[in-house]
């Protein structure tokens, strides 16, 4: 079984990102504001508009942050008000209201950028990544486990697209079904031509959350819906979707997201092959560091992949892994997902 882990940099690198045809990019966290400010679709001008506002009020102007420091500054102050009772500039109704825009704008920009433009806006048409549909067609097996941080929904498209005898929407995500499997629903929508078996499915488990999940009720029974249009919302209303934001104090340990963490774990201490997919483990995402660093088992990899072209990352993981490496493991690198398409698996499944 080899465990792959997809990060914003997998979708950055899609076949169809190209800035000289469209200028809004599939976000990272250090320019998530530059790619909010080129949305060119008319129904999110009000809330680019607001958030911008909200940034620079918090900020100053000429700000430079990342996406992760406003949540977290949002998240903070949100509790410091809480604790100290004030509300000298901002009260926390208006604070919360900062934040619900900031994630509303994750789901303007992931609909801006992945989804097909028509007329000068994005559409209900999910664009297609030739390097993603090549993963799971050609490189991909049954029982394989996917670890993903992020939102968008380029593998369940194209799980769901060429993921025939692999994968099964039902029981490839991990939720706990409940008594009679009536906690989940929608996932007919996200099936292939010819679902797998509950037990040879991959599994994906989305750790952050995804823009077609929408988790409803009590943490102990929690229901999930999974939606057929994970990124579009009609003008001046609110997407609903279920992520965990990128902030330093995660819930990740509640209702359905805390069942996913700990499949997660459980992977990630079976996997013999690991292979991180533009997925920098960054310092500061100190509970995903802490996942690899507690559930890897000791000296029991036989490989692992790193796909990302910065040197200082790929030292970084090999750092974080290092409890699972022996004498023996093989360790390889490439720049790219499609370098890294382009060898043969039993090159690295060794």
């Amino acid at each position: 079984m080899a465990l792959f882990v997809f990060g914003a940099g997998a979708t950055r690198g899609c076949s169809f990102v190209d800035p000289r045809k469209f200028a809004c990019l599939p976000p990272l966290d250090r320019d998530f504001f530059t790619q909010l400010q080129r949305i060119s679709n008319p129904k999110h001008r009000d809330l680019v508009r607001d958030v911008m506002d909200d940034v620079v009020q918090l900020f100053g102007y000429n700000f430079d942050v990342t996406m992760e420091t406003v949540f977290t500054t949002l998240e903070h102050s949100i509790r410091m008000l809480k604790t100290t009772g004030t509300h000298w500039d901002f009260s926390q109704e208006e604070l919360k209201a900062k934040r619900d825009r900031l994630e509303q704008a994750i789901a303007a920009v992931l609909e801006e950028s992945l989804t097909e433009n028509v007329g000068g806006a994005s559409s209900l048409t999910a664009k297609n990544c030739d390097h993603h549909a090549t993963f799971v067609w050609q490189r991909l097996k049954e029982e394989d486990v996917i670890v993903t941080f992020n939102y968008d929904c380029l593998l369940d498209f194209s799980l769901k697209n060429h993921g025939t005898g692999k994968w099964n929407a039902r029981y490839g995500y991990g939720f706990n079904l409940g008594k009679w499997g009536k906690r989940l629903d929608g996932h007919q929508f996200w099936q292939p031509k010819k679902p797998a078996s509950e037990g040879d499915t991959v599994r994906l488990f989305k750790l952050h959350g995804s823009l077609h999940f929408d988790i409803t009720g009590p943490e102990k029974s929690s229901h999930v819906h999974l939606k057929q249009r994970p990124y579009t919302k009609q003008a001046g209303t609110r997407l609903r979707f279920s992520i965990i934001p990128p902030e330093w104090m995660k819930q990740f340990d509640r209702g359905a997201f805390g069942t996913l963490w700990a499949k997660a774990s459980t992977a990630i201490h079976q996997a013999r092959h690991i292979v991180l997919i533009g997925y920098s483990l960054p310092a500061t995402d100190l509970h995903s560091t802490a996942l690899f660093r507690t559930s890897v088992r000791r000296e029991r990899l036989n490989s692992v992949v790193v796909v990302n072209p910065d040197r200082e990352t790929r030292r970084r993981t090999r750092s974080v892994l290092q409890r699972g490496l022996n004498p023996a493991t093989k360790v390889l690198s490439f720049d790219s997902l499609p370098e890294f398409l382009a060898v043969d698996r039993s090159v690295w499944e060794v």
